[in-house]
């Protein structure tokens, strides 16, 4: 039956077209557009356009005037490419608008099409289209189509000429079919909406091709900034995984080009250029088979290198690597005494630790300052392997692009990941007393290893050899800093021999970001007042309830760092249950700053749905949105409008710590009045804040007397419990929001 399906679906498509849908196509492999043109592949680019229209003109009998560029990722070099591919209109999102104006449109420019060169742009409405991908299933099909026509009303009353604009709703249909709750795959919402659409004598639905041919675009862009639905590009690269990916598909473009890039080499080139290979390498994103989706793309790799007459000796090792879903895991501080002996619990409480398997019963992994920190407890005392041959090898990952091993380098096993470093202690140089030094072996990304370790460092590799192994390594021995992050495995082996492993996959490390700034002010919260005006509780699904305090403040700090400001704001717990690439997933902060004149004292437009407003004594000038997600939780506007300017943001999970670091030529005076906000992120909530109800839902906060007035907040900061509830109930039903008074930093 399901086959039967399938087979009709072309059919369905056609019909549509017949009855006036317009259909468009896609770059054949759904590549992310801005990417490949940054690598200057712009013979890609044209080439996956080619074949998405060649197929649409097989199936459909005429070319598409639109194309939908993969993910709404756009960019100035990327769009002027679909115009030379000759399509006439394509779609991007809200957010680029506002980037490309650098303020947010107003509903008249959001509601037309724009021009950037020959080709037109038209952006779409991003709250109604998620509306549509991820709130309205879990509404009564009625109020979800009352609530679709509100807000296509709200731009009927405030256009001059509302016959001259269109409202564009666009976006990817698995959301909505599979993942918002409709039932029946929406078939009852749609047919219900295109009844209500039918109905309504003020609007009209019309296909881009039909408005352009009555309404031409007039409107000229100042300028593309890159972005997408998410706003920036963050979910396909920046990690070191995707980047690594990236990194190895240019060496296999290179390779095929520079042999043979006969067609059959190049379709297996477009393939691996897909975007879903790059969405699901990294933190944000995960499948629960990450292995499979990274065998697929090495795959596609191997066979263009083989197409094009490269022989399997010439490709490189790593895409024969059989990838292992690592642990993964926030290193804490440890300050050990490198002596071969556990002296006290606490020396090692901080630090990551996993059992081993073989002769290795324990590994812990812990940083100090510019150090890592390493332990490895064995089956029996470490000091009686000292004078063996055996040697015990602390292996990590490296940067993208780096020269890589798949085997290690006595045993010759595979690890589940990419080798560029071995960190080696030998037991047969070690003292009788124990004490010792490691040493770095590189990668020669055919199977060899080379010593890398400098003289000026033999001081900070350290060991020492007694109950257990303690030893030391330089972060930039590694290629790592604070902040980054590095795959790592350790080994007891001997020469063909593997006698010891820990952990039993690898280990994904997180080393988190330090304070580089002097503290010049800092706050207590009261902890335990995360219950908003006084009775707020948290959704009912289990996981809000694995650590207390997920939106608990307890402490803001501000430090001065030379060139910028850095914001730290401490919780109880900072679990990470979704992978937020900022190192944390509950908490969204927004931190209202008034430390000029001037300023506003209502929300900004991303923060509506928190339902507060701000002191008349005290209007903010600027404006941070703080969250675990890079499109949408790093931005900085002003009270002006400008904006987004883009912050770094990052954590120390261990300590339960955000870090937001500012640069002082986006706010050059941090001293003032300052708000701090704090609610549930939810990726699909309105401004991202998850709602809180009446009574808890699994995915829904509860006990707010008043959802469509009462704030949307579990904590603010303020000097006392009382401070806090009595800000938040201050709120007046169908008349004025709750005003939140600031604290002022000195």
């Amino acid at each position: 039956a399901q086959h039967r399906v399938i087979t009709q679906v072309v059919d369905y498509y056609r019909k549509a077209q017949e009855a006036g849908a317009e259909l468009i196509t896609s770059p054949f492999y759904h590549p992310i557009l801005p990417i490949l043109a940054d690598y200057g592949w712009d013979e890609d680019i044209l080439a996956q356009l080619e074949l998405g229209q060649e197929q649409h003109v097989r199936l459909f009998g005429r070319p598409a005037a639109g194309v939908w560029p993969p993910e709404q990722a756009v960019s100035e070099k990327a769009v002027a490419l679909l115009a030379q591919a000759g399509f006439t209109w394509t779609v991007a999102d809200e957010w680029t608008l506002a980037a490309a104006l650098g303020r947010g449109p107003s509903p008249a420019e959001l509601a037309q099409p724009w021009r950037l060169g020959t080709i037109t742009l038209f952006f779409r409405d991003h709250n109604l289209s998620d509306k549509i991908a991820f709130s309205y299933g879990n509404k009564p099909t009625a109020e979800a189509v009352a609530d679709f026509l509100n807000e296509i009303r709200k731009y009927w009353t405030v256009l001059p000429n509302p016959e001259e604009h269109v409202v564009v709703v666009a976006l990817d249909g698995e959301n909505w079919m599979f993942m918002a709750g409709y039932e029946d795959n929406g078939r009852e919402f749609l047919r219900a909406l295109y009844r209500a659409l039918q109905g309504a004598d003020w609007v009209r639905t019309v296909t881009p091709a039909e408005f352009l041919a009555r309404v031409p675009a007039r409107a000229v862009l100042p300028r593309l900034p890159t972005g997408s639905w998410g706003g920036d590009l963050s979910t396909w690269q920046g990690e070191p995984e995707e980047d690594e990916a990236w990194a190895v598909l240019a060496r296999a473009r290179a390779a095929v080009f520079a042999r043979d890039p006969n067609p059959t080499a190049l379709r297996a080139l477009y393939a691996a250029e897909g975007s879903d290979w790059f969405w699901w390498y990294g933190d944000d994103q995960d499948s629960g088979t990450d292995d499979l989706f990274d065998w697929l793309f090495k795959a596609h790799l191997i066979g263009a290198y083989r197409a094009a007459g490269h022989a399997d000796a010439e490709i490189p090792q790593s895409l024969f690597l059989r990838l292992v879903i690592p642990f993964r895991a926030n290193l804490g501080e440890v300050k050990p005494a490198l002596d071969g002996r556990v002296t006290s619990p606490e020396e090692w409480a901080e630090a990551a630790l996993y059992p081993g398997k073989g002769a290795i019963r324990a590994f812990a992994l812990a940083y100090g300052e510019s150090y890592l920190y390493v332990r490895v407890d064995l089956t029996k005392p470490a000091r009686e392997l000292v004078g063996s041959d055996a040697r015990l090898v602390l292996y990590a990952s490296g940067k993208p692009g780096d020269p890589v091993n798949i085997l290690t380098r006595h045993s010759r096993d595979q690890l589940g990941f990419a080798l560029a470093s071995a960190v080696e202690l030998e037991f047969a140089k070690v003292r009788a007393d124990g004490a010792g030094y490691v040493f770095r072996y590189g990668a020669d990304g055919k199977g060899g290893w080379r010593l890398t370790s400098p003289v000026r460092t033999l001081l900070y590799r350290k060991a020492a050899v007694d109950e257990v192994v303690e030893f030391m390594v330089p972060m930039e021995e590694l290629g790592v800093e604070p902040g980054q992050s590095l795959t790592v495995a350790v080994t007891l082996e001997r020469p063909g021999e593997l006698l010891g492993q820990a952990p039993e996959r690898p280990l994904f490390a997180r080393i988190p970001t330090l304070i580089r700034g002097v503290e010049i002010w800092a706050m207590d919260d009261p902890k335990g007042d995360d219950f908003g005006p006084g009775t707020y509780v948290y959704p009912l699904n289990k996981v809000f309830a694995e650590a207390p305090g997920l939106f608990d403040l307890i402490r803001y700090a501000v430090y001065d760092a030379g060139d910028a400001w850095q914001l730290a704001f401490d919780f109880p717990a900072l679990p990470n249950p979704w992978n937020g690439p900022h190192g944390f997933s509950h908490p969204i902060l927004f931190v209202y700053l008034d430390v000029k004149e001037g300023g506003r004292t209502d929300v900004h437009e991303e923060g509506k749905a928190a339902q507060v407003a701000f002191d008349p004594a005290h209007p903010w000038d600027y404006v941070l949105k703080i969250a675990g997600w890079p499109g949408y939780g790093r931005h900085l506007w002003t009270a002006a409008g400008e904006g987004p300017f883009l912050v770094d943001v990052a954590s120390d999970p261990k300590r339960g710590r955000v870090i937001v670091t500012v640069p002082k030529k986006l706010v050059p005076e941090i001293r003032g009045w300052h708000y701090v906000l704090v609610g549930s992120q939810d990726g699909y909530g309105p401004n991202h804040i998850r709602p809180i109800g009446r009574a808890p839902g699994e995915w829904t906060g509860g006990g707010c007397p008043d959802p469509m007035w009462a704030p949307q907040l579990y904590d603010v900061l303020a000097p006392t419990v009382e401070a806090q509830i009595q800000m938040l109930s201050s709120y007046v039903p169908g008349k004025s929001y709750a005003v939140i008074l600031p604290v002022e930093v000195r």
